[in-house]
């Protein structure tokens, strides 16, 4: 099993596993490579809830949350950066509160707590321009109530609405999430962790 043209292929254990029940030793990958899989081998597995719980790939050098569950930053949420903003009736002009240095042309723009500029997969609204100040261009015309906006780079994506993960959070015996992580670090519990690229 590889990975090609049509799907990716985890091959889960390429580089090996390592099993832990540890609240006070984080579980590191390997070397150049991630943890791909996480299977709970206790009735109520958690992780620690800080930065050393479950630690992302995409948590360094990311200017906001990362896409993949984690207990520093909610993943798929609010996007690289977010902005309060508004514009007046329906137009393409978007106000924004105040400057904001991390937008940039291409970005999807969608609103965080409401349907003001939809989430859509085929015709997302992104950034045509932006002054630099409080004037961003979108590609499209919207109604925008003043409310949160989030603005996602081109490689992220347009998912949100996911929560931090805490310590109440539990993982059954049995389960098995995926992502990529560098670490984890359990409050709870004992897991099989699979690593792989």
């Amino acid at each position: 099993m590889g990975i090609n043209s049509t799907g990716t292929a985890y091959n889960f254990g390429q580089l090996g596993s390592a099993i832990t029940d540890s609240t006070s030793v984080a579980l590191n990958a390997p070397k150049g490579g991630v943890i791909i899989a996480i299977t709970s081998l206790a009735d109520a597995t958690a992780f620690a809830a800080d930065a050393t719980g479950l630690v992302s790939e995409l948590q360094t050098g990311r200017l906001a949350a990362p896409e993949f569950i984690n207990t520093v930053a909610s993943a798929n949420d609010t996007g690289d950066t977010t902005s309060t903003a508004s514009t007046s009736g329906s137009s393409t002009t978007l106000t924004l509160g105040a400057a904001n240095s991390d937008i940039s042309v291409g970005m999807i723009i969608e609103s965080m707590g409401d349907t003001d500029i939809p989430v859509s997969l085929t015709a997302p609204t992104t950034v045509a321009a932006y002054d630099g100040v409080t004037t961003v261009t979108m590609s499209a015309a919207h109604n925008v109530n003043s409310q949160t906006v989030g603005f996602f780079s081109s490689n992220n994506s347009t998912g949100r609405g996911g929560e931090t993960v805490i310590a109440d959070h539990t993982i059954p015996a049995g389960a098995t999430i995926y992502g990529r992580w560098t670490s984890l670090l359990l409050s709870a519990g004992r897991v099989i962790a699979y690593f792989g690229k």
